[in-house]
């Protein structure tokens, strides 16, 4: 009898080993289980991609300002023969250009307003670009999601009355100015009113052959007699563009040709003339 009671118990413990056993493979086949397995969301393809940044025109001035002191830096450290103290070649001095400028425009400042001799560059006396002016008016433009344009009008002596465009881009994680174009409007101005100022003239001048110092002297006509004074024909490249009147009512003239250099151009002034409104008298300021 006791025999047979240890067997009964011997069975029932053989029996709780293997349902323990059984029980413990099914938690780990569950485990195992990759239906169970809780999958990480994949990453969403937009936020994979790289955002552009945003720019502003506070944005905008900086980039400007910072694009002038460079240059300026640069054209201030001189020794006083005009040989630059940081820079030995055009070279060195491109790739600091190229810090806030693309390669282009660094390019052609560089070759505008420097020249390199015997391991020395010096400053090519002339005149500085047009730079934006924080104080004044200016148009802010998106071209895309990495350029925009600076537009500013801009009028002084030297250069006359111009509209600047500088265009920003997005190069290598980094605002630059990428290209600055100018735009005369003088000669928009003059076209625009050529033909009522001939029609003005006209009508006060009866007499094609009238003596000069008996008509009425116009902006246009100002422009003729520094032309005929300076014996400039139309033809010429030479531009010449009444800029203002002083405070005598006399016409200010300014002669002028236009250089270009690669993607940017600049005023070079020949000479500022003064016509008298009553007896278009040119005398040269």
């Amino acid at each position: 009898m006791k025999k047979k009671l240890l067997f009964i118990i011997l069975l029932l413990l053989l029996s709780l080993v293997l349902m323990a056993c059984t029980q413990n493979d099914t938690d780990e086949s569950e485990t195992e289980d990759p239906e169970n397995e809780v999958e990480e969301p994949a990453e969403s393809e937009e936020s994979s991609e790289e955002e552009i940044p945003t720019f502003n025109e506070e944005q905008a001035k900086e980039v400007l300002q910072d694009y002038r002191d460079t240059f300026m830096s640069v054209i201030e450290n001189t020794e006083d023969d005009g040989a630059l103290t940081d820079y030995d070649s055009k070279e060195a001095l491109k790739e600091e250009f190229m810090t806030i400028m693309s390669e282009e425009l660094a390019d052609s400042y560089v070759a505008q307003y420097f020249e390199e001799d015997n391991g020395r560059v010096n400053v090519v006396p002339t005149e500085a670009p047009v730079w934006f002016d924080e104080e004044k008016d200016f148009s802010f433009e998106q071209v895309n999601d990495s350029e925009y344009e600076v537009t500013q009008e801009q009028s002084n002596e030297l250069i006359g009355n111009v509209r600047m465009i500088y265009v920003i881009t997005l190069a290598d994680d980094s605002w630059i100015v990428s290209e600055v174009r100018s735009e005369n409007l003088n000669e928009e101005n003059n076209q625009n009113g050529q033909e009522d100022d001939q029609a003005s003239s006209d009508e006060n001048n009866s007499d094609n052959n009238q003596e000069t110092d008996t008509a009425e002297i116009t902006a246009a006509t100002a422009e003729d007699l520094v032309k005929e004074e300076l014996n400039i024909s139309e033809n010429s490249d030479i531009h010449v563009v009444m800029d203002h009147q002083n405070d005598d009512g006399n016409f200010v003239v300014q002669v002028y040709e236009l250089v270009s250099n690669g993607e940017t151009s600049h005023t070079a002034t020949i000479g500022w003339y003064i016509v008298d409104q009553a007896d278009g008298t040119v005398e040269e300021m």
